[in-house]
C-alpha cells in the first residue's frame, strides 16, 4: 500500500472513529481493538493504529500498557474546560465584533433561527447550529490559534453529550441570537460579555445533571 493511499485511510478512519467518540457510541473506559475496529470500518489495520495513534495523542483515548482505552471525562474535566472556554471565547467574540462580515452572521442567524420552529430537532442539528456560531466566530476573530484551541476545546465538550442537558437546548438557542445581536451592531464589549455568560449557563446546566 502506497503511503499516500495509507494516508488518506488513517484520515478516514481518524474522523469515523473520532464521530464515534463524539457522539457517545465509544463511550469513556471502552477498551478497543484494532483488529475489530479494521473489520467493523472496513479499513486496513495500518491505517487504524496510526489513527489510534493520533488520537492518543490528542487525549481521547490513553493507553494502559498494550490496551487502548476511550479517555473518559468527569465533572472536573469539563468544569476546567469550560473555564478555559469562557476565558478564550469571549475574547474570541470581542475580535471578531470589529471584523465578522454581515453574510456569516445572517447564516448563523438562520441556522439558530430554524431550531426554533424545529421542535424535533436532535442533538446533532443543535451542534450543528452551535459550531457554527463558536466557530464561526472564533474563525472571524482572525486569530488561527486561537481557533484551534476553541475547537479542540468543543470537540471535548462534545465527549460529555448534550443529551445529557436537554433543558439548555431553547435558553441556548435565545443566548446565541443575543450573541449575533451584539456582533450585528459591532458592540465588541456585549459580545464578549454575552458569550461569557452564554458558556457559564453552559457550566450551570451540567453542574445541575450531575446533582440532579
Amino acid at each position: 500500500m502506497m503511503d499516500a493511499e495509507v494516508k488518506g485511510l488513517s484520515h478516514e478512519a481518524y474522523e469515523k472513529i473520532a464521530a464515534m467518540i463524539l457522539s457517545g457510541e465509544l463511550k469513556g473506559g471502552v477498551v478497543l481493538n484494532d483488529r475489530r475496529l479494521s473489520e467493523s470500518l472496513g479499513i486496513s489495520r495500518t491505517p487504524v493504529r496510526e489513527a489510534l495513534g493520533r488520537l492518543e495523542g490528542e487525549g481521547y483515548l490513553v493507553r494502559s500498557g498494550r490496551t487502548t482505552i476511550v479517555s473518559k471525562i468527569d465533572l472536573q474535566d469539563i468544569l476546567q474546560i469550560i473555564s478555559a472556554r469562557i476565558l478564550i471565547e469571549g475574547e474570541t467574540a470581542r475580535l471578531a465584533a470589529e471584523k465578522i462580515d454581515e453574510a456569516h452572521l445572517e447564516a448563523m442567524r438562520a441556522a439558530v433561527e430554524a431550531l426554533l420552529t424545529n421542535e424535533h430537532a436532535s442533538s446533532d442539528e443543535h451542534w450543528g447550529a452551535d459550531d457554527l456560531v463558536h466557530l464561526g466566530i472564533a474563525e472571524a476573530a482572525g486569530n488561527i490559534y486561537l481557533a484551534q484551541i476553541v475547537a479542540n476545546l468543543r470537540k471535548r465538550t462534545r465527549i460529555f453529550g448534550m443529551k445529557r442537558i436537554p433543558s439548555r437546548f431553547e435558553p441556548g438557542i435565545r443566548e446565541h441570537l443575543a450573541i449575533i445581536d451584539a456582533l450585528h451592531r459591532r458592540d465588541a464589549h456585549a459580545a464578549s460579555r454575552l458569550m461569557a455568560e452564554h458558556i457559564a449557563s453552559a457550566r450551570d446546566g451540567i453542574i445541575n445533571s450531575f446533582v440532579g
